[in-house]
């Protein structure tokens, strides 16, 4: 009989989950909108939101939450990633692409998780609920306050201390319903997501809210529409990737070790990718940049087209992947962890992309 496989501190699941983020986010910026593109435009920056809330739950005690003396170092910590991905987010916004950027928006949502470091489960529900219920309408309000007052585009223009606050609240990524997701992600850390019972409930509860969502949004109104940012999306896509979550994680963790085994060395490329998330996210948009700005591009082959998501995504999972061989954390992911944390660079003994069981 297959004896159990040891777990390192990373989730290889959730590194697969955060890889196929990647590569969606990828596709959605790279091709142009067709029907397929709709598959992951929209659902992979929901996926990615909803891992952040999961790593931010993991790094701050997982099921046990954090402790009552850890509590201002689980706030520093945040905090200070939070602000990290802020100013890279910015920095990249810098490029001036026609991609939205989400790490800023992402930073200000680590911000805004901080008092979820701290309370019952059922109060992290209950957050996700309502920003899933009223964030819509929240979010309305304020779009609707802004154009009136103003107008969006004299309080882009004319200050750039609101630029970004604005378009936190009312932009691609808008906070008060994107937080929805970040909770959603704390919860299913702080239910104890190595758990194959949890594992098996998102598996369950997150397809039915993708089936209900969808459903109930097709009979009754229009269709889910990737960044509509409804109730019925964060019901119906949200519920997609709790899913998709519950999937990966059970198939490394509570699967038999020949089966982990084989999937690790399969799904090598795509966990690699997932396991250094700010250096490829950072790095596409760059090469984007490059691209867009000195490659000629008309006709059929605009800016956007498929050769250039392969151009891009098999470079992307060769190179993670060998680095991954050696170093257990990608370079901007080691400049995070060294402000945020102070912890050293780690490197990985030369070793095969495989599971190794214990004795």
């Amino acid at each position: 009989m297959d004896g159990p496989v040891p777990r390192s501190g990373r989730i290889i699941g959730l590194d697969v989950a955060r890889g196929l983020a990647l590569i969606g986010m990828l596709f959605a910026h790279t091709v142009p909108e067709t029907d397929a593109e709709t598959v992951f435009d929209g659902r992979s920056s929901i996926l990615f939101a909803v891992i952040a809330g999961v790593s931010i739950g993991l790094m701050t005690g997982g099921r046990k939450g954090v402790a009552p003396d850890g509590r201002g170092r689980a706030a520093r910590v945040v905090a200070l990633r939070g602000l990290v991905l802020i100013i890279f987010g910015i920095a990249l916004t810098a490029f001036d692409t026609p991609i939205a950027i989400i790490l800023d928006t992402y930073g200000f949502l680590f911000l805004l998780a901080i008092p979820l470091l701290y309370v019952p489960r059922w109060v992290i529900a209950a957050v996700a609920a309502a920003a899933a219920v009223l964030g819509p309408v929240v979010v309305t309000a304020i779009g609707d306050a802004i154009d009136g007052a103003t107008g969006r585009t004299a309080v882009v223009l004319d200050s750039v201390w609101l630029y970004f606050p604005e378009r936190w609240l009312d932009g691609t990524y808008p906070a008060p319903v994107w937080v929805a997701y970040i909770a959603i992600g704390l919860l299913i850390a702080r239910s104890g997501i190595r758990r194959p019972a949890v594992q098996f409930a998102l598996v369950v509860v997150g397809g039915l809210a993708a089936l209900a969502g969808y459903a109930v949004a097709a009979v009754l109104g229009p269709p889910v529409l990737a960044h509509d940012d409804s109730t019925a999306e964060v019901i119906a896509s949200g519920g997609a990737t709790v899913a998709v979550i519950g999937v990966l994680v059970w198939l490394s963790e509570s699967t038999p070790e020949r089966v982990r085994r084989v999937s690790a060395r399969i799904l090598w490329p795509i966990s690699s990718a997932g396991s250094m998330p700010l250096t490829v996210y950072s790095a596409q948009i760059v090469v984007l940049w490059l691209y867009i700005e000195n490659v000629p591009h008309q006709g059929l082959l605009g800016w956007q087209n498929l050769p250039l998501f392969f151009a891009l995504a098999i470079p992307t999972l060769v190179v993670t992947g060998l680095w991954r061989l050696r170093f257990e954390q990608g370079p901007l992911e080691w400049l995070v962890s060294r402000v945020t944390t102070q912890r050293p660079w780690r490197t990985n003994p030369p070793r095969a992309p495989e599971v190794t069981p214990t004795r």
